[in-house]
Order: C-alpha cells, then sequence, then structure tokens
C-alpha cells in the first residue's frame, strides 16, 4: 500500500490546531503569552509532528513498541511547545499546561476525526485532500476558538458575579431591611476621618430603612472622570451578608447613600466594601 504525505499539508494541520490549543489554554489558565511566542510555539509543534510521523513510517513500529514511543514522542513536544509559548513558568504552571495540552489535544482530534468522517460519507474522500475541505478545517478551527473564547468569558463573568452576590440583611434601630448586594472589589471608599469602609446602598432603602438618621457622617469622593462630591453616610447597628453557607458579619458598618437609584444590571441594591 502507498502512502502520499503532502508535508506542506500536515505542517499546516499541525499549526493550526497548535494555536488553537494554546490559545486556549492561555485563555483558561490565565498564562502571559504573545501571539507571536504562541505562533513560535505552534510552529515548533507542527514541524516536529511532521518530522515524527516521517520518522515513524519509516520504523513502521507496532503493538506496545509503539505506544512506548509514541507517547513520549507526544509529551516531549507538548512540553516543548508550552515552554515556547509560555516560559517562564511555575513547575506547578508548567505541568497544568501540559496536562491541559494534551487533553485538548486529545478532544480536538476526536472532534476533527468525527468531522472527516462525516466528510468522507458525503464526498467519499477524506477532508484532507482537498483545497475545499482544508480550508474549511481551518476556519473550523478559528471560529472555534472565537467561539470557545466567548463561551469562556460568558461563563467566567457569570461565575464571578455569582460569587460576589450576597443576600444582605440591615439592621438599624429595631428596624431590618433585606436587599441584594454585590461585593465591589473596586469599592475602595474610607471615611477620611476614621478609616472605616464605606459601604454604598440605594437612597431608597436607607431612606425606608432610615427615616430619621442619627449621627450622619459626610463622605467626600472622587469618580474616574475627575469629577467629586460628598455622600451622606449613616452608621447602621449591623449588616450581615449571606451565600450558601457563608455569612459575613459587619458590626456598626458605616453606609452611605447613593447620590441616585442605584441601578445594576444584576439588580443587586448594596456594594459591599470588600
Amino acid at each position: 500500500m502507498e502512502i502520499t504525505i503532502y508535508p506542506d499539508i500536515l505542517f499546516a494541520v499541525n499549526f493550526s490546531m497548535d494555536f488553537f490549543l494554546l490559545w486556549l489554554l492561555r485563555m483558561i489558565l490565565k498564562l502571559k503569552g504573545k501571539g507571536s511566542r504562541l505562533a513560535a510555539g505552534s510552529a515548533a509543534g507542527a514541524l516536529l509532528s511532521v518530522l515524527l510521523l516521517y520518522g515513524w513510517l519509516l520504523l513502521l513500529p507496532s503493538g506496545l513498541l509503539a505506544l512506548l514511543l509514541w507517547l513520549p514522542a507526544l509529551a516531549g513536544i507538548g512540553a516543548l511547545m508550552v515552554y515556547i509559548a509560555f516560559w517562564p513558568l511555575s513547575c506547578r504552571e508548567f505541568i497544568r499546561a501540559e496536562l491541559g495540552l494534551l487533553f485538548g489535544s486529545a478532544l480536538t482530534q476526536g472532534i476533527l476525526e468525527w468531522g472527516n468522517q462525516g466528510w468522507m460519507l458525503l464526498h467519499g474522500h477524506p477532508i484532507w485532500s482537498s483545497s475545499l475541505g482544508f480550508v474549511g478545517m481551518l476556519f473550523f478551527l478559528a471560529g472555534g476558538v472565537l467561539l470557545a473564547e466567548a463561551l469562556w468569558k460568558g461563563i467566567h463573568e457569570a461565575a464571578c458575579e455569582r460569587s460576589c452576590r450576597y443576600q444582605v440583611t440591615l439592621f438599624y434601630q429595631g428596624r431590618q431591611a433585606e436587599a441584594e448586594g454585590f461585593l465591589d472589589t473596586g469599592n475602595r471608599l474610607k471615611d477620611p476621618a476614621s478609616g472605616r469602609p464605606v459601604h454604598v446602598a440605594d437612597r431608597r432603602l436607607l431612606e425606608a430603612l432610615c427615616p430619621k438618621p442619627e449621627g450622619v457622617s459626610m463622605i467626600p469622593y472622587r469618580t474616574i472622570d475627575g469629577g467629586g462630591s460628598v455622600l451622606t453616610a449613616v452608621t447602621l447597628d449591623r449588616m450581615e451578608a449571606v451565600q450558601g453557607k457563608r455569612c459575613l458579619v459587619f458590626e456598626r458598618p458605616l453606609v452611605a447613600v447613593s447620590p441616585g437609584a442605584l441601578k445594576m444590571k444584576n439588580g443587586c441594591r448594596i456594594l459591599l466594601h470588600e
């Protein structure tokens, strides 16, 4: 049986897959690596994959010997790709990236093989044997990168938002009110006189809880665009923020009144100080 290998196509296919996988690794594991380094790592992996295939066909190992030779070779190529794309890495990050690359390679190979089988059923020849199929595969990988990035960002943002949402109960002079709260990691507002952290609540919520507040404080603040003003704040008796089994208790918290209605897309009415 005669086997024809097109090294240029094989290199292009492997380069596209490797770049796709390294891009996903950088996004999911939050690694640092420029696009040029990802391209260099992909090129190295693609070149070594082509050379490995040629050596494989020349030696033609089989059985257990094939497995013993093939797996270390793949792991070595993956390690070199990770080293080039994301160096320097800690030992733990390197192991995570290597395992993620190997898992992603197996998963992507399975998806492409499934697509190749479907192409063969429709056209009677492998997807790699026609320029149309090859170009379609490249667009498929490119679209996969963009789709995976969009999905990951959406899932990550949703998870972060859920992890920062709390059910908050405010207590003041025998009265209490409940509202959704958001732990704002960017909230650095403090009382300049005492240094106490300042939470921010919707005006209507505090007006209902504290119709006649005592011991009002004035908290100056500045906006991102350079503007500034003063917030009116009141010291509550207590505030509890609950999320599942986690409970944050703030004794004598200083809560400022928002300048207007606190409009947040997640419906929260209190910005908790981190």
